[in-house]
């Protein structure tokens, strides 16, 4: 009788990782092979803006007026220049910094960067409507697989942007997704997650 029980608990535990592993998700490169890669140039990282403290609203405010908008909290702007500092540390070359027009984008692009060009359809769907959110969609879909240069292009925008082109659920603010362009496509080379020090 025991030994039936033991056997159906290690079916139960082995359909169990099995299951885990297949909801897992794709698997990606290490830390220090998405560096490796960013090192080679070429690359687009989509990167969601560093910390804000988050607050009701937050998604329904239009871009242009800092003192109304939802900006970088004092964690944020450490985070940010943390960024910069990694890239630095990595002898990663960037080239140009797109950013949502969103004050908090911008910032982050500026500090971690030292410059940020706004982009006006890279801006949130939500504060969009669904039209002109998938228009938008496919334009950063198109610059990020038509992307050519030595250098890498940074993106930074809002999370559903990122989950919309990675098919990631979440993404913390100060995370990114380097991704490889192929002209018709991309592959998805691998996520680097940002700890405060």
């Amino acid at each position: 009788m025991l030994t039936v029980f033991n056997s159906r608990v290690a079916t139960l535990l082995f359909c169990l990782v099995c299951l885990l592993s297949i909801s897992a998700g794709p698997a990606f490169a290490d830390d220090e092979q998405v560096w490796a890669a960013l090192r080679q140039g070429g690359k687009v990282v989509l990167l969601r803006h560093t910390h804000v403290d988050m607050r009701e609203g937050i998604g329904h405010l239009a871009p242009g007026n800092c003192a109304e908008e939802v900006n970088l909290s004092p964690r944020g702007i450490e985070q940010a220049k943390l960024i910069g500092e990694a890239f630095r540390d990595h002898g990663i070359t960037v080239g140009e910094v797109r950013t949502s027009p969103y004050c908090r984008c911008i910032d982050t692009g500026k500090l971690a960067f030292g410059r940020a060009t706004p982009i006006k359809y890279m801006m949130p769907p939500g504060v969009l409507s669904d039209s002109q959110a998938t228009l938008n969609q496919e334009r950063v879909l198109q610059d990020i697989r038509s992307y050519r240069s030595s250098a890498n292009l940074v993106m930074i925008t809002h999370d559903l942007n990122i989950s919309n082109v990675v098919l990631e659920p979440s993404i913390a603010m100060g995370d990114f997704f380097v991704l490889q362009p192929n002209g018709t496509d991309f592959d998805v080379i691998g996520q680097i997650r940002m700890r405060d020090k």
